[in-house]
């Protein structure tokens, strides 16, 4: 179906064309379903801030690269500012639901990493969190002293976790970014942070709301666990934590709370008792 894009966009914007409904999640992304010619869409609208953050040349051609491995939706078109409109995936994201299986998540990870794809640009993990320091330096931020802790700890391991083979990586491979169909198969969504990484990091990135769960994933996504992959999973799933604790506190002191209906506070102390969680699971599973 082809579209005159430039008058949908205002068709959108106005409210001429209203939406079905709002999907939950996503603090990147205002995310609605909208019907056109009988066929149900998607329709993402970028936050204020979320341009500072994402490279949206990268992400169009990332979601070229990976659309042909069969595990998204289809972009019908995508805005130089980065709003998109998708083709709808009739099911829910695992965020919502408790009914779905890690060895079935394990299969679509493996069909991008297995890909032989690449992105033009590596993820930097380490770069990233520097960054997030540097801005909550910069609005004058108190830290806990268990972020300083932890984080000392895991910069002790950057050359080993920085010396990994690199695949291309979604890197927010979160429960909110897979959906489950009623037929049993699963996709992933929302591609901004799509760059090269150490695969592991995507699976420590499944441990969001539960470092159980990211756990349950590294062993249904590999068939031995050494101590090297366990290292790598529980260290990139504490430098992910903090990397969120950061985030919430921006966006905290930035008052973005109201817009996504979130207490960014309480979402940092969120991820800094999962980052102390993952170091306690490590040490006991090392031990």
């Amino acid at each position: 179906m082809k579209y005159d894009f430039i008058k949908l966009r205002k068709q959108l914007e106005s409210g001429e064309i209203k939406p079905l409904s709002k999907l939950q999640g996503g603090m990147m992304n205002r995310s609605q379903i909208i019907e056109l010619d009988g066929i149900k869409y998607v329709w993402y609208t970028p936050t204020e801030q979320a341009n500072e953050m994402v490279d949206r040349k990268l992400e169009k051609s990332n979601i070229d690269k990976v659309y042909p491995l069969g595990i998204t939706s289809k972009n019908l078109v995508f805005y130089e500012d980065g709003m998109k409109i998708n083709e709808f995936i009739e099911g829910k994201s695992l965020n919502l639901i408790d009914d779905f299986d890690t060895k079935e998540v394990a299969k679509i990870l493996h069909k991008l990493h297995d890909s032989n794809v690449l992105s033009d640009k590596d993820y930097l993990p380490f770069e990233k969190v520097a960054n997030y320091i540097k801005e909550v330096e910069s609005l004058d931020i108190k830290l806990d002293e268990d972020f300083y802790i932890l984080y000392k700890d895991i910069y002790s391991k950057k050359d080993f976790l920085e010396s990994q083979k690199l695949t291309i990586c979604h890197n927010d491979f979160q429960r909110s970014n897979i959906i489950k169909t009623p037929d049993n198969k699963y996709y992933m969504i929302d591609f901004e942070f799509m760059m090269n990484n150490d695969p592991v990091f995507d699976i420590a990135a499944f441990g969001n709301n539960n470092v159980v769960e990211g756990y349950q994933l590294l062993k249904d996504y590999f068939s031995v666990l050494d101590k090297d992959i366990k290292t790598r999973f529980f260290y990139w799933r504490m430098l992910l934590s903090l990397q969120w604790y950061l985030v919430a506190l921006i966006k905290d002191k930035r008052g973005e709370g109201k817009e996504h209906g979130f207490d960014f506070y309480q979402v940092a102390q969120f991820f800094l008792g999962n980052a102390k969680s993952a170091r306690e699971m490590f040490q006991k599973e090392i031990n």
